[in-house]
């Protein structure tokens, strides 16, 4: 699997939160968002070294803040006041998960992380502290799913 691949697994697998992903819904997560990190990688200069990194490590949360929310933004995860959207969020989702199981859990992970948006941030609806926040909580609460054997 090729970094940006890793990337885009990781960040909609956790976003989702689900305890498996099928070959067709990665191949279809990686598809439509392969140009949401492309165009956030070059606005942040995120490179491949960096990508690297998060996934030795096993934790996305290293990488650039900014990235993050650049990417999660695109992907209607964080609307334009910079605040998570969980109910857009929960309805892209059903363009990929197919299983009800998966479902309630994604469903209950956008619940255990909703409250992040009563968190105070300091750079406004730009997005990057709140997704800081977001990837903080998909990872602490993700359960044993783990993006990293994706």
């Amino acid at each position: 699997m090729s970094a940006n691949s890793f990337v885009v697994l990781a960040f909609c697998a956790l976003a989702v939160g689900v305890n498996a992903l099928t070959e067709e819904q990665k191949a279809e997560i990686t598809k439509s968002s392969l140009p949401l990190i492309a165009e956030c990688s070059k606005e942040f200069s995120v490179n491949q070294g960096d990508i690297d990194a998060a996934k030795k490590l096993g934790d996305p949360s290293g990488l650039n803040s900014c990235f993050v929310g650049c990417f999660m933004k695109k992907a209607g995860i964080i609307n334009a006041s910079g605040l998570f959207d969980v109910a857009a969020t929960i309805e892209k989702s059903k363009k990929y998960l197919t299983s009800e199981e998966d479902l309630k859990a994604f469903e209950k992970l956008t619940e255990m992380c909703a409250p992040e948006n009563d968190k105070p941030v300091s750079d406004s609806d730009k997005g990057c502290e709140r997704a800081k926040l977001l990837l903080d909580c998909f990872v602490a609460n993700k359960g044993s799913f783990s993006v990293f054997s994706l």
